[in-house]
């Protein structure tokens, strides 16, 4: 055989290979490239919360089958929590028809009091308030003695290094106390001249508030009318549509994967594969 020819051939099949993956868009670590499909077909359910998929995923799925930053965890409770901007909320109810979804901060769920001193912030690259039917509310800590707000009374609290804690209606700063944390809430009618609804906004708190997620879900919705299953590809950094057959991942997948009606990135991984000796030739 031609040696010139040898020494070529390893870079010519690596070029083959490149070229076909760039068309199919299988990444070449895989071996297996239908185990997107496979793996990424279990929706996450745990406690109140069920059958959630795209964008979601749960903690221990793979992360090309979840947007990033969408993450659901489920602990030894059965309670279903998220983490946003370093802050777990639990997750009350979702919605995915309309992409709402209800969330509270964890750490009111169990006290009266915030346990992290910081305000509640989202993140607006993936969601939005889901309506303007909502308020902030804030904890006040460590004020002078001689101070107080008419009509309010202060909620014990511990566990954050203050004992007590008063709640106002709005958005505060800390002015001569130490420390604010703002919290949105469902939107209440408060009394601000001073009747005390301490009480009332102590609760609320834990009613949670509605998010909306910014994630484009026709994409998914395209997937997933063609027997497609909705994920994340790490190396375009957008959502993608897996297939059990070629090309594994796509757009939307095909009813068959070569023919007339194929795309022409179909067509182009039969013939190669065809060319280069990966599967017979039919015979004439």
């Amino acid at each position: 055989m031609n040696s010139q020819f040898l020494s070529w051939f390893p870079v010519f099949s690596i070029l083959v290979l490149l070229e076909i993956s760039v068309f199919v868009r299988i990444p070449l670590c895989s071996s297996d490239p239908d185990v997107f499909y496979e793996t990424c077909g279990t929706a996450f359910s745990c406690g109140s919360i069920s059958g959630i998929g795209y964008p979601f995923r749960g903690n221990g799925n793979p992360e090309y089958c979840g947007y990033p930053g969408l993450v659901l965890n489920c602990n030894q409770d059965n309670i279903t929590t998220i983490e946003i901007m370093g802050m777990a909320y639990r997750v009350l109810g979702i919605d995915q028809t309309i992409q709402f979804m209800r969330i509270a901060r964890e750490d009111l769920m169990e006290s009266r009091c915030p346990q992290d001193l910081v305000n509640t912030t989202l993140d607006y690259t993936l969601f939005d308030y889901a309506s303007t039917n909502y308020m902030n509310v804030t904890f006040i800590f460590g004020c002078p003695v001689s101070m107080n707000f008419p009509g309010l009374s202060s909620l014990t609290c511990g566990g954050n290094g203050y004992s007590s804690a008063y709640l106002l209606p709005g958005a505060h700063g800390p002015g001569n106390c130490n420390v604010s944390v703002v919290v949105p809430a469902p939107l209440i009618q408060t009394d601000l001249e001073g009747t005390s609804n301490t009480t009332s906004l102590d609760q609320i708190v834990q009613d949670g508030f509605q998010v909306k997620w910014k994630v484009d879900g026709k994409a998914c919705s395209d997937c997933t009318a063609s027997s497609g299953r909705c994920g994340y590809n790490l190396s375009t950094n957008q959502s993608t549509c897996y297939c059990s057959e070629p090309p594994y991942m796509s757009n939307a997948c095909l009813a068959t994967a070569s023919g007339p009606s194929g795309s022409s990135g179909t067509r182009f991984f039969h013939e190669n594969v065809v060319k280069f000796g990966m599967i017979p030739r039919e015979r004439p």
